[in-house]
């Protein structure tokens, strides 16, 4: 299986083999990664330089857990230190992996979206105590749409751009639905072609009870960050992938090819993205009567996903991103500006049938991000990022622990600032 890095201090990108030397770490990776010797990955000094070893991690468990498309890339105060990727682009394993491959990034969309609502909010165009709806009360609200078939809940009108930029807008996926994976069953409520796209889908969901009180509680929402993604749009006047190309990105030196939107059939992707390896298949979301397909392939509407887990990046544009927003948290998409505490760090997961992605960052100087081109199927799903962040951060001597309940992120409880 070919990896490719980028050697540190040459700039460029080189295409090698692995080396028998290469193979046999990667075996002793595996052992590693069952338990056996992880503790070597603690007692051996931090050698940046050391890009083998990095490219012997990433290989070996790529393939110990069956991964055949990821890609890594490791920052240290500022500069990138290291940058590889493994695998191939098809199923066939017949084109191995280019080197600016980009990936579905998933719920770490999320994190990109709260930096655009902070930067509208920096340049007084938004606030966060906004409400996000206008339901017919005095004050009005940033979005006017028509609940279906009615208002289905007097507290929706309670709902601010804070609590969804926070995850306490009131809907809890996992008491009720995650509505924005029920395209064919809101469309045949709504009599209208599936998938439904956002503005109805967000109708429809107007329409339902929340769980809880605005504020009172916080629950990962893909619904939540589906209706910032409207109200970055309504308020800038721009389209959701135009306003973060422009004002996130692009100060961070990271070209507009290397952030585009997800796709939903094979044939209107990037080049650059590899297959979406998950197993099963799925109804078709754009023709629920017809075959089913690959769940990545139509299982859902990815172009409606956009905000809250429609991205396609590259490591390095997500790794430059880490370096300058918060990923996770209270201050989540607030700009990081070097002053956390040595012992500050955060992370972020994200996870769809064939994908996962991870972003982490430390007040240590240290930002990585992972990307898989699959998913842990059952039990965890994002069973393999975790696995690799514990990994790596042993070998790096971070701080950061992953509990098995921590679906889409962590982050540290002590303080932010250095005093």
């Amino acid at each position: 299986m070919a990896i490719r890095n980028v050697i540190l201090g040459k700039g460029r990108v080189e295409r090698e083999e692995m080396p028998r030397t290469k193979l046999l770490l990667a075996a002793l990776m595996a052992l590693i990664l069952t338990g056996c010797g992880a503790i070597l990955l603690t007692t051996r000094p931090v050698i940046w330089q050391n890009k083998s070893h990095f490219d012997a991690i990433l290989e070996g468990f790529s393939e110990f857990h069956g991964i055949r498309a990821s890609a890594l890339a490791i920052m240290k105060d500022g500069n990138v230190v290291y940058e590889g990727v493994s695998g191939f682009m098809d199923a066939g394993h017949n084109t191995p992996i280019v080197s600016n491959v980009m990936m579905r990034v998933a719920s770490v969309s999320k994190s990109v979206t709260a930096a655009a609502v902070r930067q509208l909010v920096a340049d007084g165009l938004l606030a966060l105590d906004a409400r996000a709806f206008d339901l017919g009360q005095p004050e009005g609200g940033l979005l006017t749409l028509q609940p279906f078939p009615s208002l289905g809940d007097a507290r929706l009108v309670n709902i601010t751009v804070e609590h969804l930029l926070l995850h306490e807008a009131g809907w809890d996926r996992n008491s009720a639905a995650d509505w924005v994976f029920r395209e064919i069953e809101i469309a045949r409520t709504m009599s209208v072609s599936s998938p439904p796209g956002r503005e109805n889908t967000v109708r429809f969901v107007l329409g339902k009870p929340l769980q809880f009180d605005p504020g009172s509680e916080t629950v990962n929402s893909n619904v939540g960050y589906l209706v910032l993604g409207l109200i970055i749009e309504k308020v800038s006047g721009k389209d959701y992938l135009t306003y973060v190309r422009e004002n996130i990105f692009a100060p961070l030196g990271i070209p507009e090819e290397d952030v585009i939107q997800a796709r939903t059939f094979p044939e209107d992707r990037s080049f650059r993205e590899p297959w979406y390896d998950a197993p099963g298949l799925a109804r078709n979301v754009f023709d629920p009567n017809g075959p089913p397909v690959r769940r990545p392939d139509g299982g859902w509407d990815a172009e409606a996903k956009l905000a809250d887990a429609g991205l396609v990046t590259t490591s390095r544009a997500l790794l430059e991103f880490a370096d300058e927003y918060v990923v996770r948290g209270s201050r989540i998409g607030s700009r990081r500006r070097g002053r956390e505490s040595r012992g500050w760090w955060a992370w972020r997961g994200g996870g769809l049938s064939g994908t996962s992605s991870l972003v982490y960052q430390s007040g240590r100087g240290v930002n990585y991000v992972i990307l898989f081109n699959r998913r842990a199927d059952s039990g965890d799903r994002l069973a393999y990022v975790k696995q690799f962040m514990q990994i790596l951060n042993e070998r790096l001597m971070l701080p950061g622990s992953v509990s098995t309940s921590e679906m889409f992120g962590g982050a540290s409880t002590g303080q932010y600032f250095a005093e």
